[in-house]
């Protein structure tokens, strides 16, 4: 493994460190859906008053988490084919 894929490794690793830390909060009945914001997990969303009802929106974490994963893992084959490493 070259210098720049453990770097793309590496930049990666923090980028799902902060997919799971800076979180997209929700309030949800089962019908409707009401986004109320971001913020780190251990303290909720920014608006007091819905605080304490908010979940973490699952779906939008699982797509930053994908979009991440596709986008490092693109440019980790890119710098594989870019940067050879002498056998």
């Amino acid at each position: 493994m070259s210098k720049a894929q453990r770097f793309v490794v590496m930049v990666y690793c923090l980028m799902l460190a902060y997919c799971c830390l800076w979180v997209p909060w929700q309030v949800s009945d089962g019908t409707n859906y009401l986004r109320t914001g971001y913020g780190w997990l251990w303290v909720g969303p920014s608006d007091p008053g819905v605080a304490s009802y908010s979940t973490p929106d699952l779906a939008i974490m699982g797509f930053r988490i994908m979009a991440a994963t596709a986008i490092s893992g693109a440019i980790f084959l890119l710098t594989g084919i870019f940067t050879r490493v002498p056998h």
